[in-house]
């Protein structure tokens, strides 16, 4: 299993153009292939909880039995994207352009009107999933033969390497970004989108059910 795992870290990396650290205003090179998508896709998946309470108050459960919850592939690519920009916003301490990133992807998903509660809660795990892999800042551990632990770890902004420029580069983006969404017309994210946010990170390892 070692092997595997290692093997699909690196071919994600590699397709993301990413070091382990973030290499900030650097958007990906490469267009995300399945696989890679697919293996950020089952991290998230075996991170997201089974039952999530909204600030309204309205509870989220989910059936971790069944994977009824996942999004297709090519809205999965399209997620990381959208979080490796909000990873890049977040390593330059730009919190608002980072929202505005998050709050426009929600916005775009939930005018599909096509996804359950539970798929929503999905779409937010795998975007705070990607900004800690982007970060550098996901960590993997090997349990035995069959399991697989997943650490958020907390990511510290990147000091010195902000740059101007590079905060010029994230904000255009983002904007462009924002201004291709429903909240452009109205200014204001959709109230779901901020309440279906999970936690930033599990406290504790969590066992994989997915390997790649």
């Amino acid at each position: 299993m070692g092997q595997t795992i290692r093997k699909a870290v690196a071919v994600l990396a590699a397709s993301m153009a990413l070091g382990a650290p973030l290499v900030l205003a650097q958007t990906p090179t490469k267009e995300l292939k399945d696989e890679s998508v697919i293996t950020l896709m089952n991290y998230a998946w075996t991170i997201l909880p089974t039952k999530f309470t909204t600030p309204e108050r309205k509870t989220i459960e989910v059936d971790k039995t069944k994977r009824d919850a996942l999004v297709p592939v090519d809205v999965g690519r399209d997620i990381i994207k959208v979080g490796y920009i909000s990873a890049q916003a977040q390593m330059c301490e730009m919190w608002d352009e980072q929202n505005a990133n998050f709050s426009a992807l929600m916005a775009k998903e939930q005018a599909k009107k096509t996804w359950t509660d539970q798929q929503l809660l999905y779409i937010t795990t795998l975007h705070r999933l990607t900004i800690h892999f982007a970060a550098g800042k996901m960590r993997l551990v090997e349990k035995g033969t069959d399991e697989l632990q997943i650490f958020l770890e907390p990511i510290e902004p990147t000091k010195g390497a902000c740059t101007d420029d590079k905060r010029r580069s994230i904000n255009q983006t983002i904007a462009t970004y924002v201004k291709s969404s429903p909240i452009a017309k109205t200014g204001e994210p959709p109230p779901e989108a901020v309440a279906a946010t999970p936690p930033a990170a599990p406290a504790q390892p969590v066992p994989a059910a997915q390997k790649k």
